[in-house]
């Protein structure tokens, strides 16, 4: 065969493989969005994420959780309680779906945990707030605490709760339902907006970790 020819060949076949290559990484990587596309798909991005300042908690296990806990991997976490008539239930198992969407597209629950921080200590007993998360998914994490230091941390993250007087136990608590999503540094990198979506919730993570690495 003829030299020239030869490296010709060579060129071309070279040519189209690097064509595949990027046209398959384009369709397996997470399109590019700006914040303010992401915020129009339910995300919205702190330009700067924010310090979180270090915390005290306790797990469903009744042991003890401060910052660490949030360091190190992505953390996504909402806010509610056990006998919460409708909000709660929902989030919880849109969040199971956004999780099993994970699942299915890659590693990325590798490195993400989930969890649910109860505003209700005096109803929701490790043991109960156990058996609630796991109802949804049993590789989420439930957190209580003391009334204060609940609403010291909900405030770092932008959550407000209130409780509504009832009769006995039979009171409710208003609380925000925003998820908020804290980065691998333990900072506040943002929130996803209600109404919750666990498509779009994945599809905008997803975009969000392709940034971050």
């Amino acid at each position: 065969m003829n030299k020239g020819v030869r490296n010709t060949i060579i060129s071309c076949v070279a040519f189209i493989a690097l064509v595949m290559g990027l046209t398959l990484n384009r369709i397996l990587s997470p399109a590019a969005m700006t914040n303010e596309e992401l915020s129009e798909n339910g995300l919205f991005v702190y330009d700067v994420p924010r310090r979180i300042n270090d915390f005290s908690l306790v797990d469903y296990n009744d042991a003890p959780v401060d910052l660490s806990l949030l360091q190190g991997k992505w953390s996504l976490i909402f806010f509610g309680y056990t006998y919460c008539p409708d909000i709660c239930p929902l989030t919880m198992a849109t969040l199971n779906q956004f999780s099993q969407i994970l699942e299915a597209e890659g590693d990325y629950m590798d490195d993400t945990q989930v969890i649910m921080v109860s505003v209700d200590p005096q109803r929701d007993t490790p043991e109960k707030l156990r058996e609630y998360v796991g109802y949804f998914n049993d590789d989420y994490l439930g957190l209580s605490g003391e009334y204060i230091d609940l609403f010291n941390f909900a405030s770092q993250l932008n959550i407000a709760f209130a409780y509504v007087p009832g009769n006995g136990e039979n009171y409710l608590v208003n609380h925000s339902g925003e998820i908020a999503l804290i980065n691998p540094n333990g900072h506040f990198h943002g929130f996803f907006k209600m109404p919750h979506n666990p498509e779009s919730m994945a599809t905008n993570y997803e975009v969000i970790r392709a940034r971050w690495q």
